[in-house]
């Protein structure tokens, strides 16, 4: 009894897609550690984002769960049979109600924006993860974080457009870079998302010159940010993303070209963070 609740709670926990759930959390802690949060918001902001991320990536498998199956994804614990679709369902719409809980504690612009969020997340999972537009939850969901994180102080504010738009950019680029190695499995079941539609190629520059244009955002826009800070952050953060371009231009492009655009977008977090912290 004991083994099959840990299994089916370990295959939860998968359906979550944790690498990228609980990069965008802690994303999130990081953008509220820039705004100099107070400890109770600073934890609520960061933890309603963790069950938004959770209710996106469990309604992604629950959704997906016949086409996952059917091309036997030996990465997804529905399809392996490790947990119920049902269950799967079931605990997206739980976390998305505490999303809304959490959030709604910090005021009702942060629940509006948090409902705005899980809207957006559940689209892509409805349909738009099947067509050209399939950037756009990415493009729109990325954007959305910093301005959540500020609709939560107190008071209420909008970060500069540049935050905003560096980080829709870096969404354009996480989105082609988490199609890519799918591309063959997605074609055998009929999605034909905007990556499979420019091809590898095309989509290997994109990836490069979204994830580039927003790191220089980040760095030339700041005016409080250290200049050795501001280069060293943005040579990093292009040697990942160059590397990562690189490998999607492969036969068969691996799964680490996401992770690597994750650790692109830590840094300019993490630049972003700095030059909020400097301005105070």
């Amino acid at each position: 009894m004991l083994n099959r609740v840990l299994s089916r709670t370990i295959g939860l926990l998968k359906s979550t897609h944790p690498i990228p759930s609980f990069s965008v959390a802690g994303f999130t802690l990081l953008l509220a550690l820039g705004y100099s949060f107070e400890v109770g918001a600073f934890v609520i902001v960061s933890l309603s984002v963790l069950a938004q991320q959770f209710s996106v990536g469990l309604s992604n498998d629950w959704l997906d769960f016949e086409r996952d199956t059917s091309v036997n994804r030996k990465d997804k614990a529905t399809a392996r049979g490790e947990v119920s679709a049902s269950l799967v369902r079931n605990a997206a719409l739980v976390s998305a109600g505490l999303a809304l809980i959490l959030s709604s504690s910090l005021g009702w612009q942060s629940a509006l924006m948090m409902l705005f969020m899980l809207a957006v997340g559940w689209s892509y999972n409805l349909g738009l993860k099947s067509n050209a537009l399939s950037v756009v939850p990415y493009a729109v969901g990325f954007g959305i974080l910093p301005i959540f994180v500020t609709m939560s102080l107190n008071p209420a504010q909008l970060p500069l457009w540049w935050i905003t738009a560096s980080a829709s950019l870096l969404g354009v680029s996480a989105h082609f870079a988490n199609a890519l190695p799918d591309l063959f499995d997605d074609k055998a079941t009929g999605v034909r998302a905007l990556p499979h539609i420019l091809g590898q190629r095309v989509s290997a520059l994109v990836i490069a010159v979204a994830a580039g244009l927003a790191s220089l955002l980040v760095v030339t826009q700041s005016e409080s940010l250290n200049p050795v800070f501001a280069s060293t952050g943005f040579l990093i953060t292009m040697g990942f993303v160059l590397t990562a371009s690189a490998l999607a231009l492969r036969p068969r492009p691996p799964k680490v070209i996401f992770h690597l655009l994750i650790v692109a977008t830590l840094v300019n977090v993490v630049l972003l963070m700095l030059s909020q912290l400097q301005a105070v």
